[in-house]
């Protein structure tokens, strides 16, 4: 299947490797420190907030894109797998405990956000773009709206017509009682995001329920409503599946701008104790 070849294949591997390796070492020379009687808790602290401050460099990299940082779509790479590696390195962290305060819980809460938020966007990032160039030419997302006008003007005048030249009202009906609300705006998302094309079938059959009270010109005129309907649903799932890459940054994002905070919040809090014990 298309959506596990995209998942596994030979860089993945060999980039979670890479991971896998790198927090190895990490967990090692957190051992070192507990085992030598060292503050393995600030050790893997700051390693943690290394690889957050690293992560968040990607979006810098996307903001700034006229300077020589290399690739975007490595740095891409690099957020997924050393995103993987920093869950592991927080839950070291935390000892693979529940907080018990109110800044920790916060704390705790922010990451877990972020993980989940993180793995859904990096398993959206892979299988949406396969799903949209598997349902005919991929369109820019934000000219989605631009399209979706144009088609709704054009089934409009299709239907308007029809009128003027007095053969039938059929078509104008149609247009009235079915297609004025299905062109007004994006329809049928969870349809699309479940593969489902009922919705589709169902239009298309009361299309071709008045195709027989049509003469030959009506007929024409049908046909092209045909196409443009068939065209919106396309723009449909485009905007619903490509939707999915916009809508999981709405949790992603925020929740990362929330996390640096309440971290540099922690950190100070903890040295201030750590002072105040001694």
């Amino acid at each position: 299947m298309a959506w596990l070849t995209a998942l596994f294949h030979r860089s993945m591997v060999i980039n979670l490797a890479i991971a896998v390796a790198a927090f190895v070492v990490f967990w090692l020379a957190n051992t070192g420190y507990d085992v030598s009687l060292r503050e393995a808790q600030y050790f893997s602290g700051w390693v943690l907030t290394v690889c957050m401050l690293v992560l968040f460099v990607l979006t810098l990299r996307k903001r700034v894109v006229i300077l020589p940082f290399g690739r975007v779509r490595g740095w891409l790479s690099l957020h997924y797998y050393l995103g993987f590696a920093t869950l592991a390195v927080f839950l070291v962290h935390t000892h693979f405990r529940f907080p018990d305060s109110p800044l920790e819980w916060q704390l705790w809460l922010l990451f877990v956000l972020i993980g989940l938020s993180g793995v859904i966007g990096a398993l959206l990032t892979k299988l949406v773009p396969l799903r949209l160039e598997s349902h005919g030419e991929r369109i820019i997302f934000e000219r989605i709206p631009i399209f979706r006008e144009e088609l709704r003007a054009e089934a409009e005048a299709t239907a308007l017509e029809s009128v003027k030249d007095g053969n039938t009202v059929t078509i104008a009906e149609l247009y009235t009682n079915t297609l004025v609300n299905y062109f007004d705006r994006p329809r049928n998302v969870i349809s699309h995001l479940l593969g489902s094309q009922s919705p589709l079938a169902r239009i298309l059959r009361a299309i071709d329920s008045v195709e027989r009270y049509l003469d030959d010109a009506g007929k024409a005129r049908l046909a092209k409503l045909r196409e443009l309907v068939e065209a919106k649903d396309n723009l449909d799932f485009q905007y619903a599946n490509g939707g999915l890459l916009k809508v999981w940054l709405f949790f992603h994002v925020p929740a990362t701008w929330a996390v640096l905070v309440t971290m540099v919040v922690h950190i100070v809090v903890a040295y201030a104790f750590s002072a105040g014990v001694a």
